[in-house]
């Protein structure tokens, strides 16, 4: 097994962090290619759909890119961890960790598990859009939340 991490600060409490990832229409509206369906508890099932500019199911060397997982962790402001046993995208498990810094300042960590290093290099470049989309999002939204 080989994994990635990533590190980024987000000017924003924890609370409005956790509100962007773990909320259905929030991440709608900040990762607008993915659909996500879940019950956001420990123990539900949840998928992410990725989604090509025609509305069709996005494919990346052949396999498309749905992610099929279980939530393992699902503690409030601190960490959302998935697995994903079917492995078919390549990912197996991949967690969100929350670090308060200040009452305005959040780290969060993003690690990822996979079973190839040629498919961990891949996900890099997507994986830090995704986390700079976050980070835009939430910064730009904190007094919504």
């Amino acid at each position: 097994m080989v994994s990635n991490k990533f590190e980024i600060e987000i000017n924003a409490s924890a609370a409005q962090v956790w509100q962007a990832l773990t909320n259905t229409t929030a991440l709608d509206e900040w990762m607008k290619n993915v659909k996500v369906e879940t019950a956001w508890k420990a123990g539900a099932a949840i998928t992410y759909t990725c989604y090509d500019e025609n509305g069709d199911v996005f494919v990346w060397n052949g396999q498309k890119m749905v992610w099929d997982g279980i939530i393992k962790v699902f503690e409030e402001n601190k960490e959302f961890t998935c697995s994903y046993p079917d492995k078919s995208t390549g990912l197996v498990e991949e967690s969100y960790i929350l670090e308060t810094l200040s009452a305005h300042k959040t780290k969060l960590l993003q690690l990822q598990v996979f079973e190839q290093q040629e498919v961990a290099d891949a996900y890099q470049e997507g994986t830090l859009e995704m986390l700079n989309l976050l980070k835009a999002y939430v910064e730009a939204h904190q007094h919504h939340v």
